[in-house]
């Protein structure tokens, strides 16, 4: 069992290595910065995927614990980050529909970091601001942001001004992820949960660093998959289904893994068919771009 187990995040590993090697090519010729953050994000899903080899083989190490916990939370968010930058550079909805991202995006951190002060577990004498630090960070950090975004946006055109959001939320997952590895660093860990051949996802964390992750992970999940089928909806084109439903599969999978760690396994699983699914998207949407530059 426990070799089938470590072959799956290898499979992760290289399919992430090939996709890096593909975005990496596409984003010398265009030079976008979706590209660039895809390029990023995929790079963390080798990193996350590798550790979680070196757990099933040797077992798992403290400081890679916890970098693992942080950037698994943080690949998602860019993800998500890249395909809104993708959506707004290509400027597929405009000023209402810009809002409309920007409320929904706002209500999902609203929401989350209302939940986590409502944890009985949580130790809030491990924060910086106590009970409120989830909304005083979540919802100031990225109500600070879009503000900024509207501000400077005056008076441009619809693409400049989605860019200046989009800029927004990669401000606010930057910021999220530091503050969840600066707690992160110094949290205390239940060793007791880092068994060699457990897939153990955030269990071993203290609950206050984990609380932040939903602010990364259901935030850019909302992006990646609602930005893949409205892309979908507006084109037309296949590949944005594949691009949703490896996000899916993603989201799925990770949301089992916090809440049922006995299911786990579930968690290399999804990694494997979300990487796939969002390989295959990105190929196909290459081969779309492609064809249309040959065309012209």
């Amino acid at each position: 069992m426990a070799s089938f187990v470590v072959l799956l995040p290898m499979f992760t590993v290289i399919i992430s290595i090939l996709f890096v090697y593909a975005l990496f090519n596409q984003w010398k010729q265009r030079r976008r910065i979706y590209q660039l953050i895809w390029l990023v994000s995929i790079l963390l899903f080798i990193i996350t995927a590798s550790i979680e080899v070196i757990s099933e083989l040797v077992g798992w190490q403290i400081d890679l614990y916890r970098i693992y916990l942080v950037l698994a939370a943080s690949q998602v968010a860019l993800l998500g980050g890249g395909t809104y930058y993708l959506m707004l550079q290509k400027n597929v909805f405009k000023s209402r529909g810009l809002a409309l991202f920007d409320i929904i995006l706002l209500i999902i951190i609203a929401f989350f970091s209302w939940m986590m002060t409502l944890s009985s577990i949580t130790d809030y004498s491990a924060l910086l601001f106590g009970r409120w630090e989830y909304p005083i960070i979540g919802i100031g950090i990225f109500s600070l942001a879009i503000g900024c975004a509207i501000l400077i946006g005056r008076g441009r055109d619809d693409s400049h001004k989605g860019v200046l959001h989009a800029h927004a939320y990669l401000i606010f997952s930057i910021v999220i992820t530091l503050w969840m590895g600066a707690y992160a660093a110094v949290a205390e860990v239940d060793v007791d949960q880092l068994v060699t051949g457990t897939v153990v996802a955030g269990q071993a964390m203290a609950q206050h660093v984990r609380n932040f992750s939903p602010l990364l992970s259901v935030s850019g999940g909302f992006l990646l998959i609602g930005g893949a089928l409205f892309s979908y909806f507006k084109t037309r084109l296949s590949f944005n289904l594949w691009i949703a439903l490896g996000g899916l599969a993603i989201a799925i999978s990770g949301a089992i893994a916090r809440t049922s760690p006995e299911l786990g396994i579930i968690l290399y699983i999804g990694e494997v068919v979300g990487i796939l699914l969002l390989y295959k998207g990105f190929i196909d949407s290459d081969r779309i771009a492609a064809a249309s530059q040959m065309s012209t």
